[in-house]
């Protein structure tokens, strides 16, 4: 497994959480101009013993918000219309995804738990779109927030399932 040196908005991560299973991760955005640097990541509800193909991750979601509109972190027409496409119970809002924040340096403490699987052109500001956000910058507590059915803990906080294909820039 190749070490994990730089981080893009894109690249998807999978990792083995404490229930045995694989958990994926999808970058949103990344900070790099100055120090601190720091990665905005969705959670995918990919949970499974196996690990993840890409054909797996095309087939999963991510979990956010389609109750935004923003002035300021708009999307292309185009955009718009693939996300109403996937989710018409969202128009004439915009799809925003909840962010897992990592610090750059807590995170090259706990890289070599992840593998990237690979990189997929996503929508710019899905983070920025979405209503909230946590720091998760160690390895035991993303563990924990994993392995603790995410999916529920997220749902409590206003987030539902979007499919990941919604966001994807062809």
């Amino acid at each position: 497994m190749q070490k994990i040196t730089d981080i893009c908005q894109g690249d998807l991560f999978t990792f083995k959480a404490g229930d045995n299973k694989y958990k994926m991760l999808l970058c949103t955005s990344t900070y790099k101009v100055r120090s601190p640097q720091y990665y905005t990541f969705a959670a995918l509800t990919y949970n499974s013993l196996d690990k993840p193909t890409i054909a797996d991750i095309l087939d999963s979601s991510f979990l956010g918000i389609g109750n935004r509109k923003s002035d300021y972190f708009k999307y292309s027409d185009k955009e718009l219309n693939k996300m109403w496409g996937n989710h018409p119970e969202i128009k004439p809002y915009f799809l925003g995804s909840y962010g897992l924040l990592i610090w750059r340096k807590d995170f090259m403490k706990f890289r070599d738990n992840f593998e990237l699987i690979g990189n997929l052109k996503t929508v710019n500001n899905l983070d920025k779109n979405g209503n909230g956000s946590m720091n998760v910058s160690d390895w035991d507590y993303l563990d924990k927030f994993f392995t603790d059915n995410f999916v529920s803990i997220l749902n409590n906080r206003g987030q539902k399932a979007f499919k990941l294909k919604a966001i994807l820039i062809e």
